[in-house]
């Protein structure tokens, strides 16, 4: 009569062995769904790093790439400018790893920089002032000093970036949301 599983009917269980039973079963769902949440956790774990080395591996292949690119085609004049694109890469990379950045203020301070510096070599007979610099590096959308490839690229940057950061923050927040239903 007490009975809340068996059937009310004739059985040979007894209140005792229910109990037992459901204690085992309880357990033995526990002991299954924690080892599922364990391979989904570590899923989400590897698939977070893999992608995470992917993509660093991807952007440190690139920045070596261009380094070695425009050593062999403009040498020493390249390699006594060459942190303005050592910051670009810095700036890529903090941006993909979380920090606070504006990635078309990213990619309009490098080619500001770029255009700046290209001015002065361009015109090494003459020195010019900060303020002048910056007057003709607000003038660079009217003067299209590189076509429309800051645009083109700018726009290919946020995209990609954009994405990598959000696909690798989400797989994270997975891992984090596993992580806390497990504990």
């Amino acid at each position: 009569v007490n009975l809340t599983i068996c059937p009310h009917t004739e059985t040979c269980c007894t209140r005792n062995m229910e109990e037992k039973l459901s204690t085992l079963t309880r357990k033995d769902h526990a002991r299954h769904l924690e080892e599922s949440f364990k391979i989904l956790k570590t899923n989400f774990a590897s698939r977070t790093k893999k992608f995470d080395d992917f993509f660093t591996e991807l952007l440190d292949k690139a920045r070596a790439d261009l380094h070695e690119m425009f050593v062999k085609t403009y040498g020493l004049l390249y390699q006594q400018n060459s942190q303005i694109f050592t910051q670009l890469f810095d700036d890529l990379r903090g941006y993909y790893k979380g920090k606070d950045k504006n990635l078309a203020e990213v990619m309009d301070s490098f080619f500001s920089k770029l255009l700046q510096r290209m001015f002065e070599l361009i015109n090494s007979n003459y020195k010019f002032d900060d303020s002048y610099l910056v007057c003709v590096t607000e003038r660079m959308n009217d003067l299209k000093p590189f076509g429309d490839v800051p645009q083109k690229l700018s726009l290919h940057v946020k995209r990609s970036f954009i994405a990598a950061r959000t696909f690798v923050q989400g797989l994270a927040i997975g891992r984090d949301v596993v992580t806390a239903v497990v504990e």
